[in-house]
């Protein structure tokens, strides 16, 4: 016959459980993937994560097949098979199992250690990933990523931007990054020359205009762009207010945006 200390001793147990469960999630951090970019230095691929409350930014240096998977999910990106991503998805699917939340929950010598919390047939199961993996995934089945607050407290610098790249982003609202051969392979461009919308700044000129993350610029006003210099330098020399014509290519396909720059 179980005793009355048994029993409290197994609702102490439990409570012990939720009061350490309660402690983990209190620390976690929700985020969204803010962009994704190419570091000017390296030419390697950088995800950055920004909090939802105050936004702030954790860039993720990744390898260039995930973030050729992260970018095909950021800009909803149709191809006729599955990739290894889109696979795992279908799997936990068909397998009546749900990703309920990514998370990047440790740092460990320069490296993001990241699990993915899967919920199968009433269990919780903990499933250790590569940032850049589990990224990849959380987009595509629309799960929510999550971030250690001390994860966000080593968070490295972002990567260096000229100083003109900063004209660029407060006239036209826009982050914009050359097109290397490195970048046109991961968007599977046949574009070689111009630049990459990297971000979109909510609510500015360019997103008024059209413009998109992804859209490769290869002409303003006429002249060809063929590197971020190019088009920092236009900008910085126009006499607001003017006009700008940009030459674009959206989704493979050309078009042409006009901007009206305010004084």
């Amino acid at each position: 016959m179980k005793t009355k200390a048994w029993y409290l001793l197994v609702l102490l147990t439990l409570m012990t459980a939720q009061c350490l469960h309660a402690a983990q999630n209190s620390s976690l951090v929700e985020t969204k993937v803010k962009t994704l970019v190419v570091d000017p230095n390296s030419q390697a691929p950088v995800v950055v994560l920004e909090t939802v409350t105050d936004k702030k930014l954790l860039p993720i240096w990744i390898a260039g097949p995930e973030a050729r998977a992260i970018a095909i999910a950021l800009e909803n990106i149709k191809i006729p098979r599955p990739l290894t991503h889109d696979l795992i998805g279908n799997i936990l699917h068909e397998l009546d199992a749900k990703l309920r939340r990514v998370v990047i929950g440790e740092l460990r010598n320069d490296t993001y250690i990241a699990f993915l919390s899967v919920e199968s047939k009433g269990k919780e199961l903990q499933i250790d990933s590569r940032p850049s993996d589990a990224i990849a995934i959380a987009l595509r089945v629309k799960a929510p990523i999550f971030v250690s607050a001390q994860v966000l407290a080593k968070a490295k610098a972002m990567p260096i931007q000229p100083d003109r790249a900063e004209q660029t982003q407060a006239r036209l609202g826009i982050q914009v990054q050359d097109l290397t051969p490195e970048l046109a392979n991961l968007l599977e461009t046949g574009q070689q020359k111009g630049v990459v919308v990297a971000d979109v700044i909510l609510g500015g000129m360019a997103m008024q205009a059209g413009i998109q993350r992804g859209d490769i610029i290869t002409k303003a006003n006429e002249q060809s762009v063929t590197s971020a210099n190019d088009l920092e330098a236009l900008i910085q020399d126009l006499k607001s207010p003017a006009r700008i014509k940009l030459e674009v290519i959206k989704k493979g396909k050309p078009t042409t945006v006009v901007i009206d720059l305010p004084s």
